[in-house]
């Protein structure tokens, strides 16, 4: 793996990736609370709920690794600016634009501009952080603790001023991005190349891009980390699907359920905090494959569990081992890129936690049909972590990985 920085990162390059990244990945979390009351309100059916809410992950699903290559070749505070201005532009449209096809249409180019926002902060920590893990803690820590302020806001704004005041709460959330990027001084390669306009075939997908990325995959610590997000976001994947759903079936009230969620968030936060001196502890790559596979276990013996307390026990524990992984997957995969591949490794990675969330949900629902909710959440996760040791045995032959 690389060195980290020769010495110490400045704390103005430090805040301006840290505000790019709480106001990109933030606004996802507002997205998902501010348009399904949207579209409730628009009496919208099911089926158009759930293709409008999907189309926020459509394009970013098929266009992270072309956005990467992007980054890589146009550099990610000029990829952060584009699509900053893009999304500032875009959001106050939701309230002014009543109908679905257009919420629709909006939904794709919102969910892309934010995903490139968030690709571009990560690939930051690589590009001008060498991929310390400390720093790589640090952001995903002020990122969580803006899952905490984002939403509950725009819900308060929401029930006291409308859609109007809500999105207009979204739109000013989006033009922090902005800050970030005024903060972030320039690197010495574009200080060299000047000032460049965009041109409209930057933005053309390439299928060298793909290649490239794909090529990614012959360095082991990346084909680690994104075989791996599969698995850590799989469980994601169970936690937002049909968690709720258990906990709703043994009476929990939804204050109740609510403090679950708010203590998994805030435990993971300074969970983040611990990743820097763990590395210095214990080797990254077994760190990664034990955190992974304590977030499957405390996920998976849920439906074991029906009090309270024990509850709370199992998704703090949860919250702290993934509060961990987020950043040490982040810091691995930066030190094992070039400088010029960032964008595109962090994309690879990206487009892995996208597919996990789109399929495992959909796998959770047949496999309730046919055994139950306890089976589902048994059977998931027993199969999730037998994958998992079946990995650990492809880190435990490669020495690259065991130094």
């Amino acid at each position: 793996m690389a060195q980290h920085a020769p010495g110490p990162i400045s704390m103005r390059l430090q805040a301006a990736v840290y505000i790019c990244g709480i106001f990109s990945s933030g606004t996802s979390n507002i997205v998902w609370l501010l348009v399904p009351l949207w579209l409730i309100k628009l009496d919208a059916s099911p089926m158009m709920i759930g293709i409008s809410l999907g189309a926020y992950t459509f394009l970013p699903l098929l266009l992270s690794i072309p956005g990467g290559a992007l980054i890589d070749r146009l550099g990610a505070r000029r990829v952060i600016f584009t699509f900053g201005i893009l999304i500032v532009c875009l959001t106050p449209l939701y309230p002014m634009l009543p109908w679905i096809p257009a919420l629709i249409g909006l939904q794709m180019l919102v969910g892309l501009s934010t995903s490139m926002g968030w690709i571009s902060a990560q690939a930051l920590v690589g590009q001008r952080m060498y991929g310390n893990p400390t720093y790589a803690g640090r952001l995903a820590f002020v990122v969580r603790l803006g899952t905490l302020v984002g939403p509950p806001a725009a819900g308060l704004i929401w029930d006291l001023l409308g859609e109007w005041g809500a999105f207009g709460f979204m739109t000013l959330w989006t033009a922090g991005v902005l800050v970030g990027v005024a903060l972030l001084p320039k690197s010495e390669e574009e200080h060299r190349a000047g000032p460049q306009a965009f041109r409209l075939g930057d933005f053309r997908p390439r299928f060298q891009s793909y290649r490239e990325a794909i090529g990614l995959l012959s360095i082991a610590p990346i084909l680690l980390v994104v075989m791996i997000s599969v698995l850590r976001q799989s469980g994601q994947g169970i936690q937002s699907s049909f968690y709720v759903v258990y906990l709703e079936s043994i009476d929990l009230s939804g204050a109740l359920i609510g403090s679950l969620t708010s203590a998994f968030l805030v435990v993971g936060a300074f969970g983040a905090l611990a990743t820097g001196p763990l590395t210095r502890l214990f080797n990254p790559f077994w760190l990664l494959m034990v955190t992974v596979a304590l977030s499957i276990v405390f996920i998976a013996i849920t439906p074991l569990i029906s009090a309270y307390l024990l509850l709370l026990a199992a998704i703090v524990a949860r919250g702290a081992a993934l509060g961990t992984v987020q950043p040490l997957m982040l810091s691995i995969i930066s030190q094992a890129a070039k400088s010029g591949d960032q964008g595109k490794a962090v994309a690879l990675r990206a487009t892995a936690n996208r597919f996990a969330m789109t399929v495992i949900p959909v796998i959770m629902g047949a496999v309730v049909e046919v055994t139950g909710l306890k089976g589902a959440f048994l059977l998931v996760g027993t199969v999730l972590l037998v994958l998992l040791a079946a990995l650990a045995l492809y880190v435990r032959r490669l020495p690259a990985l065991n130094t």
